[in-house]
């Protein structure tokens, strides 16, 4: 995705949800591009629609007994929320906002899309150190159900476990967000893959690179290297161990680097 495309995907997160937190407070290293003491957290909640996917779709879905869509608010899902509308009494507008997520009574906050790991070390720790919280707060969410499009906590996909651990060793992509991640069009593991990390030869692989997977021309999982060829990933039903090998589709032959050494 180019820059402009980049650009005018934050603009449509900006219209779909109330103002997200603006990235100029980041601290950033010259050592480490994009380390942070802290990730910004966009203001205001995600209004469910067809552009949306993740963990609130999952719970309005399995609420409405509509699971055909797997996490997407696709037409399957919109019909049986205008069909909830109705019986409820409430303005059928085929998305979920405040009034409709609680007569849904889901038993969770309607902004529970504003979960964002935060850094667990300070802004002068080196890449040895993140890798480790990183890889740590990974192995924290073995067992999570897989969300498609899901960034925490109650479940998460292939990119959106990587993007939230790469926020707990600190990095900060600044095109690369949970918010965008929650969209059912923006391709997160492609955008971490061209965000400008440092890029080599899958052959020089090492603990907490990030690995991907694909036919040619595309991008279709992603996970994090643990070392001796065993990777931690998001894959239908969970959250897990695996082997690199592990997978029909083709492995990418090279890795993505957050954490280098200096």
């Amino acid at each position: 995705m180019t820059v402009l495309r980049r650009l005018a995907a934050l603009a449509v997160v900006a219209a779909s949800c109330v103002a997200p937190m603006p990235l100029a407070a980041q601290a950033y290293t010259p050592t480490l591009p994009y380390v942070s003491d802290a990730v910004p957290r966009a203001e205001g909640c995600i209004r469910l629609g067809p552009q949306w996917a993740g963990v609130k779709v999952f719970l309005v879905q399995r609420r409405l007994g509509t699971t055909v869509d797997r996490d997407r608010y696709l037409t399957t899902t919109q019909m049986a929320v205008e069909r909830f509308q109705r019986r409820a009494g409430l303005a059928v507008t085929g998305r979920v906002g405040p009034a409709t997520w609680r007569a849904l009574d889901l038993g969770r906050p309607f902004c529970l899309d504003r979960f964002t790991v935060q850094p667990r070390l300070p802004i002068d720790a080196g890449s040895p150190e993140r890798v480790t919280a990183m890889i740590g707060w990974a192995r924290e969410q073995l067992g999570r159900r897989y969300v498609w499009g899901g960034a925490g906590r109650l479940g998460y996909d292939c990119s959106g476990l990587a993007l939230q651990g790469m926020h707990a060793g600190g990095l900060v992509l600044p095109t690369v967000t949970t918010d965008l991640h929650q969209r059912i069009d923006f391709p997160t593991a492609s955008e971490i893959a061209d965000s400008g990390l440092s890029r080599l030869p899958l052959s020089e692989r090492r603990r907490g690179d990030l690995v991907f997977w694909g036919e040619p021309g595309s991008i279709s999982h992603m996970a994090i290297y643990l070392g001796r060829g065993r990777v931690i990933e998001a894959i239908r039903p969970r959250v897990q161990l695996s082997n690199l090998s592990a997978h029909d589709v083709p492995l990418k032959g090279f890795v993505v680097r957050p954490f280098p050494t200096a």
